[in-house]
């Protein structure tokens, strides 16, 4: 049986089928890569949090793996597209440069059964298989899920701490208060100056208030953000579960194609 593309490749079914496992199992290692990145990221994230690491260094782990992102994410799509997934003449010509070769493979040549297809036209045709691409763009809508969860659940992390810290400082602020008024409870010229420039800021707002019209009006309490945060790890964790349902698909569409 021999499968025809639009642009002159011609493939047996074997060979197009070893091409589709070979794709199949690029992404996969894609993916542990991604997996890998994730892992860095997020320890990052942690160290940066208990002050064990800096700004400067966070940010510089931060655009590595930024950039480590959109590497895996330039060869998930050229993986895509060489399966035939709906972006395949557009990604193609963005990552390829032109050819003009037109092969005819033989399986029987010593040369295709190192490799079915010479990587100089490797991603210059599609293998017309639209439903392992397909598998393909399932797994990476739910990464971009999970990368926005991911940036948000951090962001709420920074939230409650900043909360929390301003918390303390308000506590703070009233008992060094109590302390002023309580030494002459009579003095309301000490009072006024010490909730003038301990509980209120240069606009006239106290912590709090301050802290509230940074988060958009809102305060939200340390208890509140914390409610955030476990919304957030759960929903997570449901796009982990389904990704890794996805990737189980994967699999067992190798291990069809191999059979």
């Amino acid at each position: 049986m021999v499968n025809a593309t639009a642009n002159g490749i011609h493939l047996d079914q074997e060979t197009r089928s070893q091409e589709i496992v070979a794709s199949l199992r690029g992404f996969l290692k894609h993916q542990t890569e991604r997996v890998s990145l994730y892992k860095e990221f997020n320890d990052a994230f942690k160290e940066y949090v208990a002050k064990r690491m800096t700004q400067e260094e966070y940010a510089t782990i931060c655009r590595i793996v930024t950039e480590g992102f959109v590497e895996l994410s330039i060869e998930i799509l050229a993986l895509e597209a060489h399966l035939g997934g709906p972006s395949h003449a557009s990604t193609i010509n963005a990552l390829s440069p032109p050819t003009t070769t037109t092969a005819i493979i033989d399986p029987s040549s010593p040369s295709s059964e190192q490799s079915p297809v010479n990587n100089s036209n490797r991603r210059n045709y599609s293998l017309d298989s639209p439903e392992h691409a397909q598998l393909i763009r399932e797994v990476q809508l739910l990464e971009k899920q999970k990368l926005v969860l991911t940036v948000q659940g951090q962001k709420y992390v920074l939230e409650k701490e900043a909360q929390e810290a301003q918390d303390i400082k308000d506590q703070e602020a009233e008992l060094q208060a109590d302390r002023v008024v309580g030494k002459d409870e009579g003095a309301e010229r000490i009072e006024s100056v010490v909730q003038a420039t301990v509980l209120h800021d240069a606009e006239g707002r106290t912590p709090s208030q301050s802290a509230a019209a940074a988060n958009g009006g809102v305060k939200l309490t340390v208890e509140e953000w914390q409610v955030k945060l476990d919304e957030n790890r759960d929903s997570l964790n449901e796009i982990v579960e389904e990704i890794n349902d996805k990737l189980a698909d994967i699999q067992e569409a190798i291990a069809v194609l191999v059979l």
